[in-house]
């Protein structure tokens, strides 16, 4: 079996981060900023279209609205909470990506995963079930997303680094998986896997396949907050009447009984 590479410890890896850190770091704080400004916005807009709305339903009734003048403001505020939030884990995918490109983290994180597997193993791991193999890696998986051995302190990198590291870690299993299935195969179930071939294969696919990875699930969770978010902007007032008339009603209903 072909030995696996040597990994990088954890320390090495984040002084080599650290070397381009206003790189790297940039990605988190401008999309933050960016974001929060975009939900302020969208929030603004949302507000003024609510009064719109009234105006033309409620006529002269709308009129009221003006008093509840809190509620309208608070929600471009909320606005700019909730999309800086998203904007903080774009940005820090968008460093997922940055990280690759500079340092190989999915070859990090891959190399340090069959380490693991290589030290349960030894040389059986070319010969290795694959349902067995199945269940190491989840075990190791599960390990490496729990440890805390590997703290890279606090701050604005440190978050990126870790961020990084989950979001390629819970992928690892299924692209290692596939790997030696196809390595497998290959080797018509005769003289061993080479566990170099099936590293190379996995964080080839993993690398090519990351921005999708890291991006595609913000992508979905833009699309379901602005969505909830224009809702309630535009409707704040005639939610705001849904909500009184159904207290009114148990209230009154709790006078009853």
């Amino acid at each position: 079996m072909a030995a696996t590479t040597p990994i990088t410890s954890p320390t090495t890896l984040l002084g080599k981060v650290g070397t381009v850190a206003g790189t790297t770091v940039k990605h988190v704080p401008t999309r933050m900023v960016l974001w929060g400004v975009v939900g302020f916005l969208v929030g603004v807009i949302g507000v003024t279209l609510s009064y719109v709305i009234g105006i033309w339903l409620l006529g002269e009734g709308a009129v009221g609205l003006v008093y509840l003048y809190l509620i309208p403001m608070a929600i471009p505020l909320l606005g700019a909470v909730l999309f800086g939030m998203h904007g903080l884990h774009r940005g820090a995918a968008r460093a997922t990506l940055s990280l690759e490109e500079k340092f190989g983290l999915a070859s990090h994180l891959v190399g340090r995963v069959l380490a693991m597997l290589e030290a349960r193993f030894g040389e059986d791991l070319a010969n290795i079930p694959l349902q067995q193999l199945e269940v190491a890696l989840k075990e190791i998986v599960a390990t490496c997303m729990a440890s805390k051995e590997d703290d890279e302190g606090k701050g604005m990198l440190a978050y990126v680094v870790r961020r990084a590291r989950a979001s390629i870690t819970l992928c690892i299993e299924n692209y290692l998986l596939t790997a030696y299935r196809e390595e497998l195969k290959e080797s018509g179930h005769g003289g061993g896997v080479s566990m170099q071939k099936v590293r190379d294969r996995a964080t080839r696919a993993l690398s090519s396949n990351l921005g999708e990875l890291v991006m595609s699930p913000l992508n979905k969770q833009l699309v379901v907050f602005l969505v909830l978010y224009l809702v309630l902007a535009t409707g704040w007032w005639f939610w705001l009447f849904l909500i009184l008339q159904g207290i009114g009603l148990l209230t009154s209903r709790g006078g009853v009984t």
